[in-house]
């Protein structure tokens, strides 16, 4: 399919999930017979959650396909890069000093920070080496990971909520981190937009796509924290969850959808379907209204399928040269 038929036939996918997730749950409501019950779990529950749903997958999407055209890596995303790593161990500070309302707040510093020292480590004279950005976010991780387990382990009256928090869920979706984060979105959307040709040609080596005229160093510092600032504000709002930065972009690719202008809308418009359906099985697959951890069904699923990919499909996965 071309790349318009596929995203329109994304689009009539994605409403018709998204209706079935704001009806369907622990309560199960007919749109034609809504009480004032049924009213008010819509407006102050369902609807923020589902949209909060399809716009952190987009977003972790995006900043996926962003982190590994900037690495050129097709391993890469939020956590090899230690974003999500970073931006949890802020939000698990503001969980640890009673300042839950501020999650967002500390996450997005804490990603800023992380980031920032990864930037740092691996530029030189102001260009960076995607290998050593690598290992620069891998050691991120490993460290903000650590100090996430020494909080977790001084931390007796708030652990409950600290673990709880780290596996990720919308449960406290609203619709002003809707604002937020659609804003966010269409700005970073719009900021890349103009940039697609440019990162397909930064998959070559850099004095070829110097040489085209474009100018990779500060391109990558841009792309590089468009992504992050993406994944600070998911984790904040949504706590960590995996696998779906890494595992749409090489869906989207095994479709044959490999340059930018094509790969980045329909990572974001899948990662949105794939986001809202994890959380609607999260709600619905546990009985006496109990939910599951969106983060633990999109590691699960994610790692299970990408793992398949691997086995039997790997001589059709796209690799960056």
């Amino acid at each position: 399919m071309t790349k318009n038929i596929t995203i329109f036939v994304l689009l009539i996918v994605f409403i018709a999930v998204f209706i079935l997730a704001v009806f369907w749950g622990a309560v199960n409501m007919d749109f034609t017979q809504l009480s004032d019950t049924d009213l008010d779990i819509l407006t102050y529950s369902r609807l923020p959650r589902v949209l909060l749903a399809g716009l952190v997958g987009a977003s972790l999407s995006l900043s996926g396909v962003l982190f590994q055209y900037v690495m050129k890596n097709p391993l890469a995303d939020s956590f090899t890069t230690g974003a999500s790593a970073s931006s949890a161990m802020g939000a698990v500070l503001a969980i640890l000093f009673g300042l839950g309302f501020l999650i967002p707040v500390f996450a997005l510093i804490g990603g800023v920070i992380g980031l920032t020292i990864v930037y740092k480590v691996s530029s030189v004279n102001g260009k960076v080496q995607p290998i050593t950005m690598l290992l620069a976010g891998i050691v991120v991780s490993t460290f903000a990971s650590s100090v996430i387990s020494l909080m977790k382990y001084i931390a007796d009256d708030s652990v409950a909520s600290i673990i709880f928090w780290l596996m990720g869920g919308f449960q406290d979706a609203s619709m002003q981190q809707v604002g937020v984060l659609t804003t966010v979105l269409i700005i970073a959307w719009l900021a890349i937009r103009k940039n697609y040709l440019s990162l397909d040609i930064i998959c070559f080596d850099d004095s070829t796509a110097m040489a085209s005229g474009v100018d990779v160093h500060p391109l990558r510092k841009k792309i590089f924290f468009i992504a992050a600032l993406l994944t600070a504000i998911c984790v904040g709002y949504a706590g960590i969850i995996g696998f779906v930065g890494l595992i749409i972009p090489h869906m989207v690719r095994l479709f044959k959808f490999v340059i930018a202008s094509e790969l980045v809308p329909i990572s974001m418009l899948f990662g949105a379907i794939f986001m809202i359906l994890n959380d609607l099985l999260a709600r619905v697959i546990l009985t006496d209204g109990q939910e599951l951890s969106v983060g633990i069904l999109t590691s699960a699923i994610g790692g299970a399928f990408f793992l398949y990919l691997l086995m039997k499909r790997k001589k059709e996965l796209y690799y960056f040269d």
